[in-house]
């Protein structure tokens, strides 16, 4: 007679052990599986409470107990055995009988959970993942010691993966496989830390960074460490600071061909102040900048820094257009810069005539003395300035215009608007950029440089050979220059043309010393004659005061303003003393 498989045999011979308590947590029944699995080798806990024998196990099922809710997948990981178990609880037409634990051994779990096709899928794509990087990866054990390394490791290392696992990172310092160990600093900090190390054999510097897994108590589980190849960034970095080093070098190289340019157009600028004014000069040259003011005493060459801004500018190939707002009256200022129509006003061509604005189209205007500009003429600069139009005089139609302005005045702009003898609005407009000259007597550096600049151009000028020794150059140096470049230039023509030997010095030191005593006569010099007639002696100082004006300003405006008196006086009384 066949016997029967009956529900006890089921219970007994399944594959898990299965462990049973009452709704008091009283062990019931427990398998043969479950007694091996938990080493307690006979029946005899039976009765007795599962928190009492088995107080691991028994937390989850008094857990599952009290809420009457399963409790699946928990792990216990006693001393005895490491275990994945499920507790079930037995409820009866609406009443907790108790609880059902079924149980298997973690390692036989992880066996059988490796086998299943999404773990294999998962795997694999972590493998791949892992293997794909670029940069190298290590993983190792909260005790430091190589868990697995990824094909990049192993090119950046010039290493073998089965030459490090399981091996303590320390032993591979110690080997010298690379000088510093970045787990070993995790390990001591329990923080993300990132070292520089050289591995000698592949001769590569790695940036590593190593990033620790915490488990619930705090401690490290897992270390990762990433390395990036730091080699040709490094080639890359040194590249670099060798074109910086060699693009200041051109700079230097084109800064000295800059200075040579600057020489041929007589500007010397071997003093730091001047040397700034031309590399801002330059810079705003480049930009293409308009809208630019330069101040500066009479003589200071405001004209010449005009000329190499345009030069160097992209407007270079049209036309650079100087005019004097001080050398011209109102009625015909307007006319040379705006032009006029035929018949405009008494005296004007029948055909007409073109404006330097149109003149300039494309190139830069130069307004020298603009703080002489009249009122009215401001206004229809400011008009252009704001819409880049104009209109001739006698004209009913607007004329675009396109060109950059550059303006120059000796004034003080702001005292002039304080005195509403300059619009504010247009002096706003014009010095977007201001460029100040400093007085030469602020130039001491480059004093030798003029003198040599001016006597090799009037030797040349009058085909003569005339030389000025050191001493002579020092001795300018002692000069105030009140006419600035421009009186010290004069100086350096007239020793070249009037002194009698080809040694310049007397002739210049006897100038200076004559313009010193002109500047500053001594009192008693005023009664060395007899002649106390006042009038004669005031029209003799007035005489020298004209002479010294003469020789310091261009133009008689520039006399007036400087002398303080009108334009007309200055005139007539040029006229008087036959000043030429």
């Amino acid at each position: 007679m066949d016997e029967f498989i009956n529900f006890e045999d089921i219970f007994q011979f399944t594959s898990n052990g299965v462990l049973v308590t009452d709704k008091h947590g009283v062990i019931t029944h427990i398998n043969r599986k479950a007694l091996a699995i938990l080493k307690l080798g006979d029946r005899r806990h039976m009765g007795e409470n599962i928190l009492d024998v088995l107080p691991l196990t028994g937390n989850p099922v008094q857990q599952c107990l009290t809420t009457s809710r399963p409790i699946l997948g928990y792990q216990v990981l006693g001393k005895k055995a490491q275990l994945v178990l499920n507790v079930t609880p037995v409820v009866k037409n609406s009443s907790l009988l108790g609880a059902i634990c079924t149980f298997q051994e973690l390692s036989v779990f992880e066996t059988s959970a490796k086998k299943t096709r999404g773990y294999q899928t998962l795997n694999r794509r972590l493998e791949t993942i892992f293997h794909s990087s670029s940069d190298g990866i290590w993983v190792c054990d909260g005790n430091g010691s190589v868990i697995s390394i990824n094909k990049a490791s192993e090119v950046l290392n010039g290493i073998k993966a089965s030459e490090v696992v399981g091996k303590s990172l320390d032993d591979l310092i110690d080997s010298e496989i690379f000088d510093k160990s970045v787990t070993r600093k995790v390990l001591e900090s329990k923080q993300k830390t990132t070292v520089m190390q050289f591995i000698a054999k592949t001769q590569k510097f790695l940036l590593s960074t190593g990033t620790p897994s915490l488990n619930e108590d705090g401690e490290i589980d897992l270390i990762v460490i990433n390395e990036r190849d730091m080699t040709e960034l490094n080639t890359l970095r040194r590249q670099f600071e060798q074109s910086q080093k060699a693009k200041e070098k051109y700079q230097e190289e084109l800064s000295d061909l800059t200075l040579m340019e600057l020489e041929r157009n007589s500007i010397i600028a071997d003093s730091s102040k001047m040397r700034q004014i031309l590399q801002m000069s330059l810079k705003l040259s480049h930009i293409g900048a308009s809208n630019i003011l330069i101040l500066g005493e009479s003589g200071t060459g405001k004209g010449l820094l005009a000329k190499l801004i345009h030069k160097n500018s992209q407007r270079r190939a049209k036309p650079f257009v100087e005019i004097n707002c001080a050398a011209l009256p109102e009625h015909l200022l307007e006319a040379e810069l705006f032009g006029y129509e035929k018949g405009a006003f008494t005296g004007a061509s029948d055909k007409g005539k073109v404006g330097l604005f149109e003149v300039a189209q494309g190139g830069t205007l130069f307004l020298d003395e603009i703080g002489d500009m009249p009122i009215l003429l401001q206004s229809k600069l400011l008009k252009y300035l704001d819409n880049q139009e104009i209109r001739r005089v006698g004209g009913t139609e607007s004329i675009k215009v396109s060109c950059s302005i550059v303006a120059a005045t000796n004034q003080n702009l702001s005292e002039l608007v304080k005195k509403k003898q300059f619009r504010e609005d247009l002096y706003y407009r014009l010095n977007s950029f201001i460029l100040e000259l400093p007085p030469l007597k602020e130039r001491g550096a480059d004093i030798a440089g003029l003198v040599r600049l001016y006597l090799n151009e009037f030797n040349h000028k009058y085909k003569c050979n005339k030389k000025i020794s050191p001493m002579a150059i020092r001795s300018l140096l002692t000069y105030s220059f009140p006419g600035n470049i421009r009186e010290l230039k004069s100086i350096i023509e007239n020793a070249v043309v009037m002194s009698e030997t080809n040694q310049i010095d007397d002739f210049v030191q006897t100038s200076i010393l004559e313009e010193k005593s002109a500047l500053h006569p001594q009192k008693q010099q005023i009664f060395d004659s007899d002649d106390l007639n006042l009038s004669r002696r005031l029209e003799e100082v007035e005489a020298q005061l004209m002479q010294r004006a003469k020789k310091r300003f261009r133009t008689t405006r520039e006399m007036a303003s400087g002398l303080g008196i009108s334009q007309p006086s200055v005139v007539r009384k040029l006229q008087k003393y036959k000043i030429q």
